[in-house]
């Protein structure tokens, strides 16, 4: 009996919760969004959203209400995605009042990191301790780091010269040993260990080894499918539980805890002899860089902030480095070019391995990194933000205070007016022409404005020098029929597989 009674107040509950109030809110409608054409039901309820990220078809789903419905289009109960150049000013550029969205709330741990702190005061602190070594001139400091890992590369393609290789797994090797290394100094030789199997701790400090990459993923899932339901965050993470893959979140922190103890070990054991700490990439969590003064931040603090460095200088370059090795091998005029330019700034068997410095500034490397960035960065979906109490214009349009707001990436990176002729296509040679100034306005691969990925200038060292490095050496072969490198979309669009023929360059 009791049973039964409990079975229905719960049936009575979730009517409530994602029926009766979903068509109260509808009709009330607060914000006045009726307005706005709808994608499919995502007006009435955030379920939509829920589904299409649970089936990997958020980005894509949203991008096809644009083309049908027009440049602004409601993608949520409070949430409208825009389409437009006046709306990437409006809602990320310089100055403006908005911040991000309680989606983000979906990815934090115990502290707020770089990326998911919403308030601008926490974000500005944060942001500030990483402006200088993720500067420029400091990034190209890390060449001799990364170098070895270059080396390695080479050594592990050469051996599958005549055989089939997953470029992007390889790719994913070396992007986590360089980041690795750099921000935990320990090389974990992913690449040459073929895995990404590496230490893990937990809180209690028990010790055991875990798979970084499948922790990631699946961890990744779940918080993006929960990301859009923000007023259900702990309702929906207690139901979760029941899904294997939320553990993976807790074998990702324990990951990281293992490497900040590692880390945090090294500094401890050099100031007890008398040396100084180590200064690297995580040097910036540690001390303060005008007084030396440690900043003694809580562990938490450390393990959240030092986890997102990891994921975005590692994972998303990964990705957005195995798009740009697809495009590039999958047209072979591009290819040809690009050899051409190469081969004028260094001489590839005499050294393997450029430097920075000769590569930098080469215009058709970065029009192919660019290029493909447009057509497949690693974050294609709209980075959702709240408009300010009080309300604001976005795009010629008054919208109320608490409303959430986007601009599809993948929609504005395939408009022609904004990129000219075949949008669709992977031609570099766009980013050539004097239409190229204007065509950054509509470019978000980094995003824009004041929250932009402070990984920006690592991310296009790793990525120039991983691509001269693999096409000034190898001829890659694509599996034929017209095949298609597959994108299996949670925050980031991660690839699949992307299996090469491997042939050493004559």
């Amino acid at each position: 009996m009791y049973t039964l009674i409990l079975a229905q107040a719960v049936l009575a509950l979730a009517l409530i919760v994602f029926l009766i109030w979903p068509l109260y809110a509808y009709l009330a409608d607060p914000l006045r969004l009726r307005r706005f054409p709808s994608a499919s039901i995502a007006g009435f309820t955030d379920l939509w959203a829920v589904w299409q990220q649970h089936r990997h078809n958020r980005t894509l789903a949203v991008h096809a209400a644009h083309l049908r419905l027009g440049p602004a289009v409601r993608v949520g109960t409070d949430h409208v995605s825009f389409s437009s150049l006046q709306a990437i000013r409006d809602i990320y550029g310089h100055g403006t009042p908005m911040t991000k969205a309680a989606f983000y709330d979906a990815f934090a741990s115990t502290h707020f990191n770089i990326s998911d702190a919403r308030e601008k005061a926490t974000h500005q602190t944060k942001r500030r301790r990483w402006a200088n070594p993720l500067a420029q001139k400091s990034v190209v400091q890390l060449e001799t780091a990364l170098r070895p890992h270059l080396e390695r590369l080479i050594t592990v393609v050469d051996a599958k010269a005549g055989a089939e290789l997953d470029m992007s797994r390889t790719v994913m090797h070396l992007m986590y040993d360089f980041i690795s290394t750099i921000f935990y100094a320990r090389d974990l030789n992913f690449l040459g260990r073929d895995t990404t199997v590496g230490p893990a701790e937990t809180p209690s400090g028990v010790k055991y080894e875990t798979d970084l990459y499948d922790a990631m993923i699946k961890s990744s899932h779940m918080s993006s499918c929960m990301s859009w339901l923000p007023n259900f965050h702990s309702l929906f993470q207690y139901f979760t539980q029941l899904d294997a893959r939320w553990s993976k979140s807790d074998r990702l922190r324990d990951f990281t805890l293992a490497m900040v103890r590692h880390r945090l070990s090294l500094d401890t054991a050099r100031i007890r002899a008398g040396l100084p700490p180590l200064d690297d990439l995580f040097t910036p969590m540690l001390w303060d860089a005008k007084t030396g003064s440690p900043l003694c931040l809580e562990l938490g603090e450390l393990v959240t902030e030092s986890a997102n460095m990891v994921n975005a200088a590692g994972e998303n370059t990964e990705i957005a480095t195995s798009n740009i090795i697809y495009h590039i091998a999958a047209n072979p005029p591009v290819l040809a070019k690009l050899r051409a330019e190469l081969d004028g700034a260094f001489d590839w068997r005499q050294t393997p391995i450029p430097d920075y410095a000769c590569i930098k500034d080469l215009p058709y490397l970065r029009a192919c990194i660019d290029e493909s960035l447009r057509l497949r960065p690693a974050v294609d979906c709209g980075l959702p933000r709240v408009v300010p109490e009080g309300g604001m214009m976005v795009d010629g349009t008054w919208l109320a205070g608490g409303t959430v707001v986007s601009v599809s990436t993948h929609t504005v990176h395939r408009d022609e007016g904004v990129f000219g002729d075949s949008p669709e296509k992977y031609r570099p040679e766009r980013w050539l022409t004097d239409e190229a100034k204007g065509m950054q306005r509509g470019f978000l691969a980094f995003s824009q404005g004041g929250r932009a990925c402070i990984g920006r200038n690592i991310a296009y060292f790793e990525m120039s020098l991983v691509v001269a490095v693999v096409f000034s050496r190898y001829e890659l072969g694509l599996p034929g029929g017209g095949w298609v490198l597959g994108v299996e979309e949670h925050f980031s669009s991660h690839t699949r597989a992307l299996p090469v023929g491997v042939a050493r360059r004559k």
